[in-house]
C-alpha cells in the first residue's frame, strides 16, 4: 500500500509540475518575448526581499521594449502581459476601454466591506459608483474643503519650526504623513486625527501598518488576485480583522452622530451621507463642470442610494489613498528641491511673488494664488515621473480583444499591466532620466512627448478621481515651508536613494531627513 501511494504521489506531483512548466510557455508559444517563471513564484522570485514590484516591471520593460511591444511574465501560475508600447497603452486605457474596464483586484464584500471600494470594483457597478462619486471631486467641491487645508497648514509649519528649534534633522516623510493624514482625516471625515499636535495618531498607524507589507503579507495578497474565486469560497478578506472592524465602526459612529444631529461639513463623508440618503448630490455650479456628469454610453441610470458598507469603503479608498500617496509626493518634491537649490530659489520667487499679490495676514495663501503658480506645477510633475506614488497600472480583459501592433489575441480574463516607471524613466522620451528638470513640463515640452509617456494619475475612463485633490494638498503644502525655510539635504539622508522593497509605496531607506534655515 505504502509503495502504491507513493507511486500515485509522484504520478500526481509530476502531472501538476508538467501542466504548470506547460503553464509557463504560455506567452512564448504565442511569439510574445517573456521573463521565464519557475515554480512556485513564476517571474516574481526574489519581490520584498531582493527586488521591489516595480524594479521586476523595468527589468522585463528595458529588456524588450526595443524589440517587441508586449512581453509576458508569470505571477506564480498566472501569466500576466507587460504592455512596454505607448500606443497599445492608449488602447488598452481609452481607445478599448470597454475591453479593459476592470483592474482585476481581489474584491470579497461578504466577509471584507472594506474591499468594495471604487478603485476594485468592477464592471457596471464600477461605472454607476464612479458617476455617482465624481462630482465630489469638483473644482468647486474641493474649494470648500480648502479653510481646512489653511488651518491644519499653519499646524504643518509650526511642527517643522519646533523640530528646527530643537536643532533635530527633519524627518520628512513623517513630518508629511501627519500632515496629510490631519488633513485627509479633516476633509474626508471632519475628524480631527491631531497627528501634527500629538506627533502621530492610531488612525495613521493604522494606515502606515496596511501600506507597509511583509513579504509574507505580499505574497498573500498576490495568492487572493491570482486565485480570486477559490478565495472567495475560502472567505479570505484582503484586510485583516481588527482593521476592518475599526474603521467600519468609525464610519457608521461619525454618520450616526451626524444624522442625528442633523450636522453640515464641508468635506467627503457629507457628500457620501447625501448619497446614502437621496442618491444624489445638487450640483453648487461655483466651477464650469461642476455638476454631476451624464456618464459613459452604457451607463445605467439608476439613482439607487449608498448603503453603509459602501459608505465605508468609499471613505477608506479616499483617506489611505489619499494620505499615502499625497505624503509620498510631498516628501519627495521636497528632497528634489533640497537637492537642487537653483530650482529650490525660483519655486519660492514664484511662490514669493504670488502669495504678494493676495491673501491676508491670517491666511496669506489663498486658493487663486496656487492656481497661478506654474513653475511649481512643473516642479510637482518632475517629481511625480521621478518617483511615481503607484508605479504601475493593471487592468484586465473584460471581453476578447486583438492588440494589432503585437498581433495579439488576449482572452477575457487575462492580465495586462502597465510599467509607469519604467516609462518615466525611458531615455528616449526623457533623456537623462534620473536628473530633475522642470523644464520637462513646459506646455511646448509637453507637446512634443506622446501622450501616454506620462500616467502618475492613470489615463482615461479610470484615471485618478482624487487627482485634483492630491495635487491641491501637495501643492499648499511645499508653498506652506517654502515661503518661509530654506532647505538643504541632512547627512543622515543615504544618498543615492535607495527604494525600498515590500512597501505599498514608493519609500527611501533610511528615510529622507533635510536641514532647514528661515528665510
Amino acid at each position: 500500500m505504502f509503495g502504491v501511494l507513493f507511486v500515485l504521489l509522484v504520478t500526481v506531483f509530476g502531472l501538476l509540475y508538467y501542466l504548470a512548466q506547460r503553464r509557463y510557455q504560455y506567452w512564448s508559444v504565442r511569439g510574445i518575448p517573456q521573463l521565464d517563471g519557475s515554480l512556485p513564484m513564476g517571474s516574481m522570485k526574489g519581490i520584498g526581499r531582493e527586488i521591489s514590484f516595480s524594479d521586476l516591471l523595468d527589468r522585463v520593460y528595458f529588456r524588450f521594449h526595443k524589440q517587441s511591444p508586449v512581453a509576458g511574465l508569470y505571477f506564480l501560475i498566472n501569466p500576466v502581459l507587460l504592455v512596454l508600447d505607448l500606443d497599445v497603452v492608449k488602447q488598452v486605457l481609452v481607445k478599448d476601454f470597454n475591453s479593459f474596464h476592470d483592474r482585476g483586484m481581489y474584491v470579497n464584500e461578504r466577509d471584507d466591506p472594506m474591499s468594495g471600494h471604487l478603485f476594485s470594483i468592477g464592471g457596471e457597478r464600477w461605472r454607476y459608483l464612479r458617476n455617482k462619486l465624481s462630482p465630489t471631486f469638483t473644482s468647486g467641491k474641493i474649494k470648500q474643503m480648502f479653510g481646512t487645508i489653511q488651518e491644519i497648514g499653519g499646524e504643518f509649519l509650526a511642527k517643522v519650526e519646533e523640530q528646527l528649534d530643537r536643532g533635530d534633522p527633519l524627518d520628512m516623510k513623517q513630518l508629511c504623513q501627519w500632515f496629510t493624514c490631519d488633513v485627509v482625516g479633516s476633509c474626508a471625515f471632519g475628524i480631527q486625527c491631531g497627528s501634527l499636535k500629538n506627533s502621530g495618531s492610531e488612525l495613521l498607524e493604522i494606515g502606515s501598518r496596511v501600506f507597509r507589507q511583509t513579504p509574507s503579507r505580499m505574497l498573500y495578497n498576490i495568492a487572493v488576485s491570482t486565485f480570486p474565486s477559490l478565495s472567495r469560497a475560502l472567505g479570505l478578506p484582503l484586510f485583516p480583522k481588527s482593521f476592518r472592524t475599526y474603521f467600519r465602526e468609525m464610519v457608521r459612529s461619525t454618520v450616526e452622530h451626524r444624522e442625528q444631529h442633523q450636522i453640515e461639513r464641508n468635506d467627503f463623508l457629507n457628500l457620501l451621507i447625501h448619497l446614502k440618503n437621496r442618491g444624489r448630490l445638487e450640483p453648487t455650479g461655483e466651477e464650469p463642470g461642476d455638476t454631476e456628469p451624464v456618464g459613459e454610453p452604457g451607463l445605467s441610470a439608476e439613482s439607487g442610494k449608498l448603503t453603509l458598507d459602501e459608505v465605508s469603503a468609499q471613505s477608506f479608498v479616499f483617506f489611505f489613498a489619499g494620505f499615502e500617496t499625497s505624503s509620498t509626493t510631498l516628501t519627495f518634491a521636497l528632497f528634489l528641491l533640497a537637492s537642487h537649490p537653483e530650482e529650490q530659489e525660483r519655486c519660492r520667487k514664484e511662490i514669493l511673488d504670488k502669495l504678494a499679490s493676495g491673501g491676508t495676514d491670517e491666511h496669506p495663501i489663498t486658493y487663486e494664488a496656487l492656481k497661478e503658480m506654474t513653475y511649481l506645477d512643473q516642479v510637482i510633475y518632475e517629481t511625480l515621473r521621478i518617483y511615481p506614488a503607484v508605479g504601475m497600472l493593471m487592468r484586465v480583459v473584460s471581453r476578447r480583444v486583438h492588440l494589432g501592433a503585437a498581433n495579439l489575441t488576449l482572452e477575457e480574463g487575462t492580465k495586462v499591466m502597465i510599467p509607469v516607471n519604467a516609462i518615466h524613466h525611458d531615455p528616449e522620451l526623457y533623456p537623462e532620466p534620473h536628473r530633475f528638470r522642470p523644464e520637462r513640463f513646459t506646455p511646448e515640452a509637453i507637446k512634443e512627448r506622446h501622450t501616454y509617456a506620462y500616467l502618475p494619475f492613470g489615463e482615461g475612463p479610470r484615471n485618478c478621481i482624487g487627482m485634483r485633490f492630491g495635487l491641491l494638498e501637495v501643492k499648499f503644502g511645499i508653498v506652506q515651508l517654502l515661503s518661509k525655510l530654506r532647505f538643504t539635504v541632512h547627512p543622515k539622508t543615504s544618498l543615492p536613494l535607495r527604494m525600498a522593497k515590500n512597501s505599498g509605496f514608493l519609500e527611501a531607506e533610511g528615510g529622507i531627513w533635510l536641514s532647514a534655515t528661515r528665510l
